[in-house]
């Protein structure tokens, strides 16, 4: 449940706690360890397979809108989100229901489209095992009051730990429930596929395609999805390169003397001299309106990410030219080719 104000809050709108106050928050008990576990997935192609459930499009506005605060999906990209409100499902419930009992099992994270309702929470250090058996009049205190856009119960596609509080409606109300081997699927679906594709397209780059299968995958690890609106510039030209681009969707223009001397698309990938040294960037590049949407897609790769994980290229490409032709290779030239090159288009360097 996300928390104006802050991003850690107590379960269910408690108090905020400060990373400098030494408090055990509520629900943690210190008498005996606490498990948290969840299902296995494997990476198998039926991990997208999860049942969809129709909306409207003001429906996923509303949805859209409840979810991005929250710190758990605000960090998904934009195609597992989609994913996930096609799976959620709608639920009813009618005034005086328990959509969530403190001490049971936690299957499912709600965002609610119409109604009210109330978050009891049992005194501190009640099991579980008894939370669980408490009637209506024995919920506990009432903490927080849900109306239309909340979302809660989250923690439950994480972890299967005892839900932390109650919740009961307190009109009819309509939500919009995920349950956890959805949310789940979809992301690891999600990831397989993602690692799939970078590594794919990593091939296709010379400074790149000699790398070990785990080095490459660790890289996947280290790329970064962002997008750019059309008319953004992704790069200047005359500006040092620290950054290494791949596109995935979209058109990106490149421009020299204020025209534009080619287009990159799908697969194309640039900077990536970047990764070498820092060398001033060739052209300027900018996100095309040509592109779909409007949007440039692209995977980048920061330098410093790169040599944290698998040091210098340089080192890397050392070591390749050893293993197979007894000799270091030559130092390439200090500035980049220019973006929709030869080198900058999966074609060796001249």
């Amino acid at each position: 449940m996300s928390a104006p104000g802050g991003m850690f809050r107590g379960p269910f709108g408690a108090p905020a706690v400060s990373a400098e106050d030494d408090v055990v928050p509520a629900g943690i008990r210190l008498d005996r360890r606490s498990s948290v576990s969840a299902e296995s997935m494997s990476s198998t192609a039926e991990l997208g397979g999860c049942a969809q459930f129709p909306k409207t499009e003001h429906q996923k506005e509303r949805l859209m809108a409840a979810l991005m605060p929250n710190l758990l999906f605000r960090q998904l990209e934009n195609e597992q989100v989609q994913s996930l409100l096609l799976a959620m499902r709608e639920k009813r419930f009618a005034k005086g229901d328990v959509v969530i009992q403190q001490g049971d099992d936690g299957d499912f994270c709600y965002v609610t489209e119409q109604g009210t309702l109330d978050v009891f929470v049992q005194p501190f250090g009640t099991p579980p095992e008894v939370a669980v058996r408490a009637g209506p009049g024995e919920l506990g205190q009432k903490v927080a009051t849900y109306g239309p856009g909340a979302t809660f119960g989250e923690l439950a596609l994480l972890y299967m730990q005892p839900r932390a509080a109650s919740v009961v409606a307190t009109t009819d109300c309509v939500l919009w429930a995920l349950d956890r081997v959805s949310f789940r699927s979809i992301l690891a679906h999600s990831d397989l596929k993602r690692r799939i594709l970078l590594d794919s397209f990593m091939q296709q780059v010379p400074l790149l395609h000699h790398l070990r299968e785990d080095e490459r995958l660790r890289v996947c690890d280290a790329i970064e999805f962002v997008e750019y609106p059309a008319g953004e510039t992704v790069l200047r030209e005359g500006d040092i390169g620290t950054q290494f681009f791949l596109i995935m969707n979209g058109v990106a223009e490149v421009i020299k003397q204020n025209q534009t001397v080619s287009l990159l698309q799908r697969g194309d990938y640039f900077g990536e001299l970047a990764l070498l040294h820092r060398a001033p960037r060739a052209a300027t590049v900018i996100a095309s309106p040509r592109s779909p949407s409007q949007k440039l897609r692209v995977g980048v790769l920061q330098e410093d990410a790169f040599t944290r994980l698998l040091g210098p290229l340089s080192d890397i490409m050392n070591r390749h030219a050893e293993m197979h032709y007894g000799a270091t290779p030559e130092v390439p030239a200090t500035t980049e080719a220019p973006p929709g090159s030869p080198r900058s288009s999966g074609a060796p360097a001249p």
